[in-house]
């Protein structure tokens, strides 16, 4: 692919070498391990006694998952209350209520 970027992320000292299309591409995933890494060491600070690191890993993983599920089942109803503002400023400049 014409124009991709190398770049190399870190999780857990791991780095993770990437192509990304553009620069606003490669700070969502600069972010995204950023969030990764902070939700890891959350965990290991709430749960000292796990008896591995795989155990953050795959509590970490869960809760992105929970919360990409939850984000996608949520659903977007700007344009309806949009359309129903309309509605109204419609009803009321012909003086209907």
């Amino acid at each position: 692919m014409a124009n991709r970027l190398n770049i190399n992320v870190t999780i857990e000292g791991i780095p993770l070498p990437l192509q990304v299309a553009s620069p606003e591409e490669e700070k969502v995933y600069r972010d995204a391990a950023s969030s990764i890494q902070r939700r890891i060491q959350k965990l290991r600070d709430a749960y000292p006694h796990l008896p591995n690191d795989k155990y953050y890993y795959v509590m970490a993983m869960l809760n992105t998952a929970v919360e990409a599920v939850k984000m996608s089942n949520r659903a977007d109803t700007q344009p309806y209350i949009e359309m129903m503002l309309d509605i109204e400023k419609e009803i009321e400049s012909i003086g209907i209520k």
